[in-house]
C-alpha cells in the first residue's frame, strides 16, 4: 500500500512540475525540468536508505517524521492540542494538558528542530504517515528552492541558463543532502523563495503578495536557520541598495559594509558580554567539538570569545568549509564522493576565477551579493562545525548561490567556448 500511495502522489508532483507556469521555463524543455525532479526525488529516497546504514535510527529526518506522528495522533484526542504543538511557540514551561506528550518530544527546547516536526505534522494529514511520501514531500520543497534560485540567475544571466540548470539541479551534494523533509530542504526552499521574492521586488514593483511572502519566508527561516537569515538579510538589502543607488564600485560597497558590520560586531562584543556574536559562534563551536562526536570528526581546538580569536582563525574555517574532504586518505564510501565533488568544485572555481570577466558583467550588484553572502555562510560553517559530513551537508544549500557566482563571470576561451556553443545549439536540452 506504501508504494502505491508513493507513486500516486509522485505522479501528482510531477503534475504540478508539468502545469504551474512557475516551473516553466524558455531555456530548458519541460521534459528535462520533469527529469531533474525525478532525480531528486530518487535522491530523496536514496537518503533514507542511505541514513539508515549510516545511523542506527536514521538519522535527525526520521527523528522529524516520528515525533511529528507524535504531534498529529494528538488530533484523534483533542484537536486543539494538534493546533497548539503545530502553530504555538515552543522551547517554554508547557501547559498542565500538554505536559505529559512534551515529555516524549526531545526536540521540544530546539526551536530549529521543532520547526522541521511541525512540518513534518503538517504532512502527515495527507501522507498516510508513509516515511517515502515525506521524503517525496520534502523533495518538491527544495526542488521549488532551486527553480527560484535558478530563475533569478537565469533572469540575470540567460546566457548561462543551461550551465545554471545543470549545476544546481544535478550537483551530486545538492541532489543528495537537500532531499527530505528535514532542515536543509525547507531551508532552501525557504531561502529560494526569499531571493526570488527580492528580484520581483528590485526589478519590477513592490506588491502586497511580494511583500507578505518575503515576511511569511523570512520569518520561518527565522525558526529553521536563524543564523542563515542572519546572514541573508544584509545581502537582499544591500543587492536593493546598489541597483538602486549604481555606485561605480559595487564590490567597495559590499566590501565597506561588511568590515563596518564587523567592527559593530567587535565594539558590541567588548560592550556588553549578551551582544557578543562570538561568545555565541565559541559555544557552538564548543558543543560540537565535545558533544558531536562522529566518525570524520577534524581536529578543531576550542576558541576564546574574542573577535580576535575568530579573526585569526578565518583562513583555517574557509580551508575546512571549501576544501575538505580531501580526495586522499578517505575509505569510506561517502566520503569519497564527497571528496571528489569537493575536488572537482575547487578546480572548477579555480577555472573560473583564471577566465574571469566580472568586471564587464553588467549585474555585478547581484554577483556580489550571492558572493559575500555564501562567502560569509561558508566561514561560519568552518568556524563552527568540526564533522566533515556536517560541513558537506551544510554548505550544501549555499552551493547554487557560491557556484552561481563562479557560472556567471567566467569567460570561457575562444575555441571552448566555440565547442561547446555548437553542442548546445544543436539541440535544445
Amino acid at each position: 500500500m506504501e508504494y502505491v500511495v508513493t507513486g500516486c502522489y509522485l505522479l501528482l508532483l510531477v503534475w504540478f512540475v508539468v502545469k504551474l507556469p512557475f516551473f516553466s521555463d524558455e531555456y530548458i524543455n519541460k521534459p528535462v525540468i520533469v527529469v531533474a525532479f525525478l532525480c531528486k526525488a530518487v535522491c530523496g529516497w536514496a537518503f533514507i536508505w542511505l541514513n539508515s546504514i549510516y545511523y542506527y535510527n536514521g538519522g535527525d529526518a526520521v527523528n522529524y517524521f516520528k515525533v511529528g506522528r507524535l504531534v498529529f495522533d494528538t488530533l484523534h484526542t483533542n484537536p486543539l492540542y494538534f493546533l497548539e504543538l503545530t502553530f504555538a511557540p515552543n522551547n517554554r514551561i508547557p501547559p498542565e494538558y500538554l505536559t505529559e506528550i512534551v515529555e516524549t518530544i526531545p526536540s521540544w527546547s530546539d526551536v530549529r528542530s521543532y520547526t522541521a516536526i511541525r512540518f513534518n505534522a503538517l504532512a502527515h494529514l495527507i501522507s498516510f504517515h508513509s516515511y517515502p511520501v515525506h521524503a517525496l514531500f520534502g523533495t518538491f520543497l527544495s526542488f521549488i528552492g532551486l527553480t527560484a534560485l535558478y530563475k533569478t540567475f537565469a533572469a540575470y544571466f540567460p546566457h548561462r541558463a543551461k550551465w545554471l540548470f545543470a549545476f544546481f539541479f544535478f550537483m551530486p551534494s545538492i541532489l543528495f543532502w537537500t532531499s527530505g523533509l528535514h532542515k536543509e530542504g525547507i531551508s532552501l526552499m525557504l531561502m529560494g523563495l526569499m531571493v526570488w521574492n527580492s528580484w520581483l521586488v528590485i526589478e519590477r514593483k513592490v506588491t502586497v503578495k511580494r511583500a507578505l511572502a518575503l515576511l511569511v519566508n523570512g520569518f520561518l527561516l527565522l525558526l529553521i536557520r536563524p543564523y542563515t537569515l542572519g546572514l541573508l538579510l544584509p545581502v537582499l538589502v544591500l543587492w536593493a541598495m546598489v541597483k538602486h543607488f549604481q555606485p561605480k564600485w559595487p564590490a567597495a560597497v559590499y566590501t565597506f559594509a561588511y568590515l563596518l558590520g564587523f567592527a559593530g560586531l567587535a565594539v558590541l562584543s567588548m560592550v556588553s558580554e549578551k551582544l557578543n556574536v562570538f561568545a555565541k559562534l565559541a559555544e557552538v563551536r564548543y558543543y560540537f567539538v565535545i558533544y558531536k562526536l562522529g566518525g570524520s570528526d577534524i581536529n578543531l581546538p576550542l576558541l576564546e570569545p574574542t573577535w580576535t580569536a575568530f579573526t585569526k582563525e578565518l583562513p583555517q574555517a574557509l580551508v575546512n568549509a571549501l576544501l575538505r574532504p580531501e580526495p586522499w586518505g578517505n575509505i569510506d564510501p561517502m566520503q569519497i564522493i564527497a571528496s571528489v565533488e569537493t575536488l572537482c568544485l575547487s578546480l572548477f572555481v579555480l577555472f573560473c576565477l583564471v577566465f574571469n570577466n566580472l568586471r564587464q558583467q553588467p549585474h555585478r550588484f547581484f554577483l556580489y551579493a550571492c558572493f559575500f553572502f555564501a562567502f560569509t555562510s561558508l566561514l561560519l560553517i568552518g568556524l563552527t562545525t568540526d564533522n566533515l559530513g556536517a560541513i558537506v551537508r551544510y554548505r550544501s544549500i549555499l552551493l547554487p548561490f557560491w557556484l552561481g557566482f563562479w557560472i556567471a563571470i567566467v569567460s570561457l576561451p575562444p575555441r571552448l567556448n566555440n565547442t561547446i556553443q555548437r553542442l548546445t545549439t544543436i539541440k535544445k536540452i
